[in-house]
């Protein structure tokens, strides 16, 4: 199976961003799209970023091979009854909602036992929504997690890990039920907790605005997520109700613990608690995947002047070394060294750009 005919419902940031990565990589491809807005339908089409648009879901994946199914979460398991009678026979559904457990159900209860149904979840995303907001590389090097049910062919998951992989993305297959329960604990609390304490310091009274003024570096890095999409994130808080309930009742228990530490003057407690955050933190990965080789980062002191970064990188490029990230540390308060990060995938590059670097004058300090 090849699934040269594709079908993408919904048209927004992950759905276009798919459509895009899709006739980048596999240009023999014939995209459908369908889209509620006309007008993310008509910029597509004349992008060429797809083929045909669909009027109707029914019609969208009428002739596809795969279908992958990019509407808000709350209305996949809908949208799944709907087109279960239009479905070919062979076919497989996807989709790219950020919780599993109800969508497996429904695609179990509804759909016909010669479609296949494999549950999707690309871990990646930004803060901005819709066609506009889509970018071909959004998927590169970032977890994609499939669930597939018990019935799935072990050919048909390899199938669509292959075109996974042929994204830039790393698959990873995982339990519907299993996977709404970790991706509670590391995306949709920290969500829901980034919006809190969001509202927390919105509503401090301070009627010269120091707080927004002086807003920086922790703060706006624990704070960037509270930026996302609300409608988005309050189907998403739906459709994983159970489990976000059960994280919130633990994530307002460790609040109190805290709590009674500074009310009961226990110096020793409060330093614990800081102490376990820290050791779980400086535990985790620098890469979300752990199929790919950990980055590598060179922490460059430079000035703030305007075209210091694009002179680094380019210098690097000269040198035929691969920058994989690179991000700016504004305030300097949480990390030591240089406020320019840049990350390499091996140890040569950052060997090299350090040795390069060092050459041109710059400081810098590998981590």
């Amino acid at each position: 199976m090849d699934f040269r005919r594709i079908s993408i419902l919904g048209l927004g940031l992950v759905g276009g961003s798919l459509a895009k990565a899709i006739r980048l990589r596999k240009p023999g491809s014939i995209v459908t799209g369908m889209d509620t807005s006309n007008k993310h339908l008509d910029m597509a089409l004349r992008e060429g970023v797809i083929h045909k648009a669909a009027t109707n879901p029914q019609e969208a994946v009428a002739h596809a091979d795969i279908v992958f199914l990019c509407t808000p979460v709350g209305t996949i398991p809908q949208l799944i009854r709907e087109i279960s009678g239009n479905i070919r026979k062979g076919a497989v559904i996807t989709d790219v909602g950020s919780t599993k457990q109800a969508i497996a159900e429904a695609a179990e209860r509804y759909l016909p036992a010669d479609v296949y149904f494999i549950g999707g979840h690309p871990m990646a995303g930004t803060e901005q929504s819709g066609y506009t907001a889509s970018i071909p590389h959004l998927f590169e090097n970032a977890y994609y997690i499939l669930t597939p049910t018990g019935s799935t062919p072990e050919q048909v998951v390899d199938n669509l890990k292959a075109l996974i992989s042929s994204l830039g993305a790393i698959p990873l297959i995982m339990d519907p039920l299993h996977h709404d329960r970790i991706v509670g604990c590391i995306s949709h609390l920290p969500h829901v907790v980034a919006a809190a304490l969001t509202n927390t310091v919105q509503d401090i009274d301070d009627p010269e605005h120091f707080k927004e003024r002086l807003a920086a570096g922790g703060f706006r890095d624990i704070t960037r997520i509270a930026s996302s999409n609300p409608r988005m994130w309050r189907d998403i808080s739906m459709a994983n109700r159970e489990q976000l309930l059960e994280l919130i009742d633990g994530m307002i228990s460790s609040l109190h613990i805290f709590k009674n530490y500074i009310t009961g003057n226990d110096l020793q407690g409060i330093e614990d608690f800081f102490s376990k955050a820290k050791k779980f933190r400086d535990s985790l990965p620098e890469l979300q995947s752990l199929a790919l080789a950990p980055y590598h980062h060179l922490y460059v002191d430079v000035e703030d002047r305007p075209g210091i970064i694009g002179k680094i990188a380019t210098l690097l490029g000269e040198h035929g070394i691969n920058i994989k990230n690179l991000r700016i540390i504004h305030s300097r308060e949480d990390e030591p060294g240089g406020c320019l990060v840049i990350s390499f995938s091996d140890v040569m590059s950052l060997n090299n750009a350090s040795k390069i670097l060092t050459a041109e004058g710059y400081k810098s300090y590998k981590k």
